[in-house]
């Protein structure tokens, strides 16, 4: 019996520590510590009913199961402040008529959004929140988005005395009654559903004269056909929330302008400092203006911040920028229609002294939607947008003539500011970017910005983070002047393919630049030791990303002045080794170089990584495709010793003898196999080196005439340019001949065949260009000549010049002319047989010769023979 009694016992005993060590009555719950108490984590586990929680939990999450009905509260902790059933199905507060939450009198945090609670006096039965005094935030939003009515029962939320954060469906008929006066601490109100109702009449919050934080944004509604209906706010709806802070009225899509414009209209009478209309036309419609009548209102607000993206803005009212507040110090424009030139970022805004941030990213990408929903949203009323223009235009003229009587004290022009910098010695021709005065962050990101970086001078000091990521800026040319304490610079991909040596040489405070995802690595610069210069000035740069842009080398002294360096990415690279000295960088933490083509570091980048291992330095060779090898295995055997300073080193592999290996296993292997191997591999390399420079040397000897004939012509091709004739020629004839015979050529040849017949002839003393070489000037005037005319004599036969024309002239025959009969041999006197090469004895055998008469009656018969000749 004892024993028994002692079994039982135990059985209960480590079922109870087992039950509190979970926290919950099911396994599957997640318990986490927090400061007071515990979290259970209940969520997306399926559950059709809530399992019991120990008295220490004083935060429940059951959200996203398929609960029909409130946990009771016998399962659920007196002491809980924190419960969470979103995502469920229950739609009933209590089963037996009763009020719920009896015994949670401390709960603080209920969220019962999107389930099926309908708001009506059947389900907000009075007394149903009478429980809940402490509770602060309540949650009962997308409870009723059916296109049905509802009537809010406003007298049970009297009993909310403490709530302070209220969400709830703003559907038709839903009205915030007088009741609701009494709740003084409600500060936070968002309201759901509100493309259902259709209109938001002006009396909707008379009776919430308290709120601050306003949400009627629609950014999570998109389930509907009725979330894409016309949404009408009145004018007058903010009028009486004196304390109103923040207004979002974002992502109704059919609010449009003007719905923005009424809102503007009451915002003065509001304490506003945070007013987001973002994407309140559809993605499909047409560009839409901003008018001064849109913006006058804010005029007369403390506004701090003003979030506008989404809204088809193509163009705004040049007198609209002087009535935004001066006390803005955000500014978000993104995601419109805008462009560099029509839309002069710095000039528009120059009046905007307490401006601090603005970002005008992401313009003119409405040629494609990027909302699954976008058709949808154009398909109804789609000429609302030009009624809303039409309408609004109304005012223009009596705007118009009211500005003309401003005194615009605040305008600003770019001649009113001068340059005073290095820079407007060396550049007299450069761009002037007049900012407003305290701006320190600038976002463009993928605004359509190119093509290059210009000499440009910001007019002021104060920016400290320049974001142009995703634009065209296809060469980094610059200077970038007066950017003095810009500490953040972001360029990646923008397909740069270009960068100066002095294009950062103004920014002396830069700690973070990014540069990755262009093409630096085709730019020239990193083939000349000029490419030092690029960070030569940023000596206070902490984090550098070169990443994804087709470099294989560095210079070595590249991070010289780069003393402050923790951070280098060079990875998605074409590295095959390393070169560059970082033994000088103390603080260096991360030298990333994964993804490249390294197949071992040579002994010098291993000695120059080796110096800096003195300090913390991680580097990452992961997924290069390292190879083990009997010239790899010194590598092999220095990356193991040293591998507390390679990232991830267990996943280091290289391939050997067609397998992988792990690199600490593959040293036993090398050595073994390569040891007795060492002297034959230096043999067998000596003697095939030895070997293909002798095969190297016969073939230049063999194919000597080709190949100067080739060197010529490509150099020709780059450096010798010339006009050209119908054919293509830019000569009728190339003439060779002695120094003796020169007086033929120059006077006879010339008098004959240019000035009788018009031909042009290539005479080597009255047509080489100067300063280039004999050689190159004999290949580009035979390869630029229809004809070659050899002028034979004894003296020519024996003339080295003479027989190196000649010579390329067979060449050019053979290669470019496919054997064309181009060469006219001219004999000029006896020739001695035995002086005559084979070469050019073969072509007076085989093709008919030109001999010169001595008789001068037989000269005219000659010059048209010849003529014919050139013309053949």
């Amino acid at each position: 019996m004892k024993t028994s009694m002692v079994i039982i016992f135990l059985i209960s005993l480590k079922s109870t520590l087992q039950y509190s060590s979970k926290c919950t009555s099911n396994n599957e719950c997640r318990c986490i510590p927090l400061t007071d108490g515990l979290l259970a984590d209940c969520s997306n586990l399926g559950l059709l009913r809530s399992p019991k929680f120990m008295e220490n939990v004083i935060s429940v999450n059951l959200s996203s199961n398929v609960l029909t009905s409130l946990p009771s509260d016998e399962i659920l902790p007196a002491g809980l402040k924190y419960l969470d059933l979103s995502s469920n199905k229950i739609s009933n507060f209590s089963q037996d008529g009763l009020p719920p939450f009896v015994s949670l009198r401390d709960l603080i945090s209920l969220n019962l959004s999107n389930n099926e609670f309908p708001l009506d006096s059947y389900t907000y039965f009075p007394g149903v929140f009478k429980n809940l005094f402490d509770l602060q935030i309540l949650d009962i939003s997308n409870n009723s988005n059916e296109n049905r009515s509802y009537f809010c029962p406003d007298e049970v939320f009297i009993d909310l005395r403490s709530l302070t954060n209220l969400n709830i469906d703003g559907v038709k008929n839903v009205s915030f009654g007088s009741k609701f006066s009494v709740l003084h601490n409600l500060t936070s109100l968002k309201v759901t559903g509100l493309a259902a109702r259709g209109t938001i009449q002006k009396d909707m919050f008379q009776h919430l004269p308290f709120i601050r934080f306003l949400d009627l944004s629609s950014r999570t509604e998109w389930r509907n056909i009725e979330d894409f209906a016309v949404l009408v706010i009145e004018q007058g709806t903010f009028k009486n929330l004196s304390h109103l802070e923040v207004l979002d009225i974002s992502y109704n899509r059919r609010l449009g302008l003007c719905g923005f414009r009424n809102v503007s209209y009451d915002l003065p009478f509001t304490s506003i400092q945070i007013f987001k209309a973002q994407y309140l036309t559809c993605e499909r419609d047409g560009s839409s203006w901003l008018l001064t009548s849109d913006i006058k209102p804010l005029n007369e607000t403390k506004l701090l911040e003003l979030y506008i993206d989404g809204n088809n803005l193509d163009k705004a009212e040049l007198t609209a920028k002087f009535y935004l507040p001066s006390s803005l110090r955000v500014l978000s424009v993104t995601d419109n229609r805008w462009v560099v030139d029509e839309y002069a970022y710095y000039h528009t805004l120059l009046n905007l002294n307490s401006l601090t941030t603005f970002d005008a990213s992401f313009q003119n990408k409405h040629q494609m939607s990027h909302s699954h929903n976008s058709i949808r949203c154009n398909h109804w009323q789609s000429l609302k947008p030009m009624e809303c223009l039409c309408y609004r235009l109304q005012d223009k003229t009596i705007i118009d003539s009211q500005v003309k009587s401003i005194t615009l004290k605040q305008e600003i022009t770019t001649k009113n500011i001068k340059p005073i910098t290095s820079c407007n010695n060396i550049f007299s021709d450069y761009t002037i970017a007049a900012i407003p005065p305290n701006v320190k962050t600038v976002v463009l990101e993928n605004a359509r910005i190119g093509y290059s970086i210009v000499p440009i001078f910001f007019a002021n000091k104060s920016i400290r983070k320049l974001i142009l990521r995703n634009n065209q800026l296809y060469s980094f040319n610059g200077p970038m002047c007066n950017l003095t304490n810009l500490e953040y610079l972001d360029l990646s991909g923008n397909r740069a393919c270009e960068i100066t040596p002095y294009v950062f040489g103004a920014l002396p405070k830069l700690k973070v630049l990014l540069l990755d995802n262009n093409a630096l690595g085709n730019s020239y610069i990193f083939q000349k030791y000029d490419s030092i210069s690029i960070l030569e000035n940023q000596t206070n740069l902490v984090s550098l990303n070169m990443s994804s842009n087709r470099l294989s080398v560095l210079f070595r002294d590249f991070f010289k002045k780069s003393t402050s360096l923790k951070y280098v990415y060079l990875d998605h690279n074409l590295f095959v080794d390393w070169n560059v000295s970082v033994e000088h960088i103390n603080d260096l933490e991360l030298i990333d170089l994964s993804w490249n083509e390294i197949l071992y570091l040579s002994q010098s980048g291993m000695g120059l990584l080796e110096k800096s291992f003195s300090t913390n330095i991680t580097i990452n060779l992961l997924n290069n495709p390292l190879q083990c090898s009997c010239d790899s295995a010194e590598f092999c055997q220095w990356i193991t010793t040293y591998k507390s300073h390679f990232m991830s080193f267990g996943k280091y592999r290289c391939s050997y003898k067609g397998r992988n290996y792990p690199i600490t296993d593959v040293n036993n292997i090398l050595k073994k196999d390569c040891s007795s191997y060492v002297g034959l591999i230096v043999l067998s390399v000596v003697l095939i080196v030895t070997f293909i420079v002798v095969i190297c040397s016969l073939l230049i000897y063999r194919f000597r005439w080709k190949i100067r004939y080739w060197y010529y012509v490509m150099k020709g091709a780059y450096g010798y340019h010339r006009l050209e004739t119908e054919d293509h020629y830019q000569f009728d004839a190339f003439v060779s001949y002695a120094d003796s015979d020169r007086h033929f050529p120059k006077d006879e040849m010339v008098d004959y065949l240019e000035k009788q017949r018009n031909f042009r002839l290539c005479i080597h003393h009255r047509d080489f260009i100067a300063g280039c070489g004999i050689a190159e000037n004999i290949t580009n005037a035979i390869h630029n000549s229809r004809k070659v005319v050899c002028v034979l004599s004894d003296d020519f036969l024996q003339s080295e010049w003479c027989m190196y024309e000649f010579n390329i002239a067979l060449i050019e025959r053979t290669v470019a002319r496919h054997d064309q009969n181009m060469i006219i041999m001219l004999r000029l006197g006896r020739l001695h047989a035995k002086n005559i090469p084979s070469e050019i004895m073969y072509i007076l055998k085989e093709d008919t010769y030109i001999e010169y008469p001595e008789n001068e009656d037989d000269r005219g018969i000659f010059w048209d023979d010849f003529a014919d000749a050139l013309n053949s």
